[in-house]
């Protein structure tokens, strides 16, 4: 399966033009301030877990998306890692603000791609690619709040509080990941009529998640990010380095399936997730540099996500 560059690219202009539509909304206080969080948590704990759920339940059996699950949990898994531990390092060898290097090295091996990166890959590689990402979300959740929640409190300037581990990975995104395996491997019919009500709540989840990520930068002005070199480099390494090394990584993998290889470079060239400024803050960090470095991120991913899918 190979890409359309051009087809990506009109793909990407109808998304950032919703982006623009969030942000306009915002500078033009046509919606009110407060309506940000609640139209997230309407994405984030109903339309996106219905998104990843119809992905998987209604997908048609097939043996050969269970070897592909492994596959790419096999990848997921040490890549996350991997990069994690290498980033860190890295940070360190550059001189990055001693007491940013976990968050720099978080946002540079994570990236946002429950938020943007599912919608994205939906719109580009249809319901299939969606389903892989699903699955390979799972082992970004489970070494995100482990050591990379670890990698974080290392920069903490206080006692560590925590947060809830149980309720972030018992969370309805999670909970719709194991629903939609349960239907897929018990081959459990779902009655038409809720498989409609769900696809149409999962039409919601691109155009909403876009103009949702508009409306988020129409809050920041943007001044402050001029002088940091930390939230620039952080998320020109999320954005360039880390996708071309994951990218050149998976090269070395004979036989690869080209959808998994898709699925994880368009996740990998995903900005910095917004959850990183949510653990900044539960365990004392730098929460001004996390917003930066997000911040950064979401812009310049404008132009750099149509740059790493001409590589695909």
């Amino acid at each position: 399966m190979n890409l359309d560059f051009f087809f990506v690219f009109a793909n990407l202009i109808s998304l950032f033009l919703l982006i623009a539509a969030g942000y306009a909304a915002m500078r033009l206080h046509m919606i009110p301030d407060h309506a940000s969080p609640v139209l997230s948590a309407l994405l984030m704990r109903i339309t996106l877990p219905a998104t990843i759920f119809i992905s998987l339940a209604t997908k048609q059996y097939d043996p050969g998306f269970l070897s592909d699950s492994i596959a790419i949990l096999l990848i997921g898994f040490p890549l996350y890692g991997g990069m994690l531990l290498l980033f860190y390092k890295i940070a360190e060898f550059i001189h990055v603000q001693e007491n940013h290097r976990g968050l720099w090295a978080f946002g540079v091996a994570f990236s946002n791609n429950g938020f943007m990166g599912f919608p994205i890959i939906l719109a580009l590689l249809g319901s299939d690619g969606l389903a892989l990402a699903v699955v390979y979300n799972i082992a970004f959740n489970l070494t995100l709040y482990t050591i990379g929640v670890v990698i974080i409190s290392r920069d903490s300037t206080a006692e560590n509080q925590g947060i809830d581990l149980k309720k972030t990975l018992l969370s309805e995104i999670n909970l719709a990941v194991l629903l939609s395996l349960i239907f897929y491997l018990g081959r459990i019919p779902l009655p038409s009529f809720t498989g409609s009500a769900l696809t149409q709540l999962s039409n919601i989840t691109t155009p909403l998640s876009m103009f949702i990520t508009g409306m988020a930068l129409a809050g920041n002005s943007g001044r402050a990010l001029l002088t940091d070199r930390d939230a620039y480099s952080c998320a020109i390494s999320r954005l360039l380095l880390h996708p071309i090394a994951t990218l050149l990584l998976l090269r070395l993998i004979p036989e690869l399936n080209p959808l998994i290889f898709q699925v994880v470079i368009l996740t990998a060239a995903m900005p910095t997730p917004g959850v990183m400024t949510v653990l900044a803050e539960s365990y004392h960090s730098d929460l001004r540099f996390a917003a930066k470095a997000s911040f950064v991120s979401n812009i310049l991913s404008i132009a750099t996500i149509p740059l790493i899918c001409l590589l695909l």
